[in-house]
């Protein structure tokens, strides 16, 4: 069974020592780093299978005060990493359904979650598409160079 819940000190090794495919290295962000440079505004959710933190996923509740293309009230889908040997197996999408509840459970004003993502980067857009996320086909340009722009209702 899969939840998720906000991150505790007991599971910060686990979440430091998680695995990626070597195609998504590219575009992880370890743990250590996430969570030293996270903003008061961010809630950061350990996924756990089994008792066992698994992954983590970082929800911004700013997103609609500094994202130009965002939405009154939206909330951004900052990050999620799944260790690689807990992937294809389902678990990013019970992971995204239990956060579009708790998306709105702590902005009962939102009526939706933006994520963006690397525009050349097809695999994280199959797997939104996949778990109801619709393509807006709008796109802005990051530090990281072009993003994709995608959204998901709450």
């Amino acid at each position: 069974m899969i939840a998720i819940k906000p991150a505790k000190l007991k599971d910060f090794a686990s979440l430091m020592q998680l695995e990626v495919h070597q195609e998504q290295k590219e575009t992880h962000l370890p743990f250590e780093q996430l969570y030293q440079n996270r903003s008061k505004y961010e809630v950061i959710l350990a996924i756990y299978s089994d008792n066992q933190a698994i992954g983590y996923v970082v929800l911004d509740k700013a997103f609609a005060h500094y994202a130009t293309f965002a939405r009154r009230h939206e909330l951004g889908l900052k990050y999620i990493a799944v260790d690689k040997h807990y992937q294809q197996k389902g678990v990013g999408k019970a992971v995204i359904q239990k956060l579009l509840v708790y998306a709105y459970a702590i902005n009962g004003d939102s009526d939706s979650l933006c994520v963006t993502i690397p525009a050349k980067d097809e695999a994280s857009r199959s797997f939104f598409t996949r778990v109801g996320f619709t393509d807006t086909n709008n796109f802005y340009y990051s530090k990281i160079g072009k993003e994709r722009i995608m959204r998901h209702k709450l």
